[in-house]
């Protein structure tokens, strides 16, 4: 067995993809206000309105994103109608966090790695 993808789901679809998309990810697929599928490594993100869905809006689980740069993926998410959710939080040697609720929001992790 093997994760396919995750998605969140949101009452006006196109408008969550379009700050996704801002914040650098991607479109692979789009079916007009139901489904919009990001670009993905292994797994995608997607966007479901909620006659796809099987979750309500808002009511998902947390997603996280790695990032190179975590205060410039913060800075571009709040640019973009994010809601920050606390300070950044060092896990030593592990690397550093933080959270924010996008525009729909769902609640996001932003996770750098560690140097070294």
């Amino acid at each position: 067995m093997k994760l396919k993808q995750a998605y969140l789901t949101a009452a006006e679809p196109e408008g969550l993809a379009g700050f996704y998309e801002a914040l650098g990810l991607a479109v692979r697929f789009a079916d007009r206000g139901k489904w919009i599928q990001f670009v993905g490594e292994k797994v995608a993100l997607c966007i479901a309105s909620p006659v796809e869905s099987v979750s309500a809006p808002s009511l998902n689980a947390v997603l996280v994103f790695e990032v190179d740069n975590l205060e410039s993926a913060l800075q571009r998410a709040r640019a973009h109608g994010a809601e920050v959710l606390g300070e950044i939080r060092d896990m030593g040697t592990h690397g550093r966090v933080a959270h924010f609720k996008d525009p729909q929001h769902n609640t996001i992790q932003l996770f750098q790695a560690a140097a070294g």
